[in-house]
């Protein structure tokens, strides 16, 4: 009786069948737009995702015809050395040979190749540069020379909390806590606390004026403020009309005056066009990582040190810590590292620096 309801119970019918691997008899391109979606379940970030699913289609288009079966390690050395004709970096040159590596993995798991033909090539060995950092009065500059107050709290917190511009975007104001002076962010899969000082804090109560909830940092759009010109028969003023809506707005040409100046008309301009056609009722929405990037930009053109990059104040936020004194450890969970190697490039001095020790230190010095 036992062994009779093990055989019809516990022992799966014959009849009953594995069912297809969805990506068996897809196109490249198809298999390329399924690997997309695979990383999007496995919870890779979105610059992983916009990367990686290119590299697979850029294999794809220089396959051409040939199946991804086909493809042997020949193949993407050839394919690796057209990417190195367009001038890319050896960093480029790995980032594109490990695009590949994960792209045959999943290839290898769906059951379309029987081997992961990339991990048959060697990527290039190249040293990691240590990161670019800013000196403290350069940091200082960059901030006086912010346009708004939305940038000169974007860029206090940048370098207070050392957060990463993908961080940033995405913290309500419910999270910030002015008494302790600490916000809540989630980083790369995990969470963590960061402390900000009072330059940072009084930068952002002038922005935030009172705003209880939302996004902590909003998209800013510019108001209209029309055109004025001559038309050959006299003073017309141009503008798009919101009097009706975002909906209905459209191009609107008023006449205002067959004589005077140009300032004369602006005047009658103001006078005659209410300030509600003008004005577009837009949705406030959260600021992306590009306007970070672009308000970092350009405070740092204005304070006349040229390129900086928003990386580049987490960088010298990391660096200044470490310079006064903070255990390598506490930086590591100041930055959300999952390793400590990675914490520990901002451990390279420069040589000044190391002079510098060795003449405090030294007991014979």
């Amino acid at each position: 009786m036992r062994s009779q309801f093990r055989d019809s119970y516990w022992l799966p019918s014959a009849s009953l069948q594995r069912p297809a691997i969805p990506i068996l008899n897809k196109t490249n391109s198809q298999l390329a737009q399924k690997f997309g979606e695979w990383l999007v379940a496995m919870r890779f970030s979105r610059a992983v995702y916009q990367a990686y699913t290119k590299v697979a289609f850029l294999f794809c288009a220089f396959l051409a015809d040939r199946p991804l079966r086909s493809a042997s390690h020949m193949d993407v050395r050839l394919f690796l050395i057209e990417v190195m004709k367009q001038n890319v970096a050896v960093e480029g040159f790995n980032r594109h040979l490990y695009a590949l590596r994960r792209f045959f993995d999943f290839l290898y798991l769906g059951g379309v190749v029987d081997s992961v033909v990339p991990r048959f090539v060697i990527g290039r060995h190249w040293k990691k540069l240590p990161p670019k950092v800013l000196s403290e009065k350069q940091i200082a500059a960059i901030i006086r020379s912010t346009r708004s107050l939305r940038d000169r709290a974007v860029i206090e917190l940048l370098y207070a909390t050392g957060c990463r511009a993908g961080e940033l975007v995405k913290i309500q104001v419910e999270e910030v806590d002015f008494e302790r002076r600490t916000i809540g962010v989630i980083g790369k899969g995990s969470a963590r606390t960061v402390f900000f000082g009072k330059h940072a804090a009084a930068a952002l109560r002038a922005y935030l004026r009172g705003r209880k909830s939302g996004n902590l940092f909003l998209s800013e759009h510019p108001r209209q403020k029309g055109c004025v010109g001559w038309n050959g028969r006299g003073w017309c003023a141009y503008f798009i009309d919101y009097g009706r809506g975002k909906v209905h707005a459209r191009r609107t040409a008023v006449y205002l005056s067959k004589t005077g100046s140009q300032r004369r008309a602006w005047n009658l301009f103001k006078r005659k066009v209410p300030k509600s056609r003008l004005y577009c009722p837009f949705n406030q929405r959260p600021i992306s990582t590009h306007v970070v990037r672009k308000a970092v930009q350009v405070a740092a053109w204005r304070a006349g040190i040229g390129a900086v990059t928003s990386h580049m104040i987490r960088h010298s936020y990391a660096t200044h810590l470490l310079n006064n004194g903070a255990d390598i450890r506490q930086i590591q969970e100041l930055l959300g590292h999952a390793s400590l190697l990675t914490t520990q490039i901002y451990t390279r001095v420069v040589p000044k620096e190391l002079g510098e020790v060795y003449h405090r230190c030294h007991p014979r010095e």
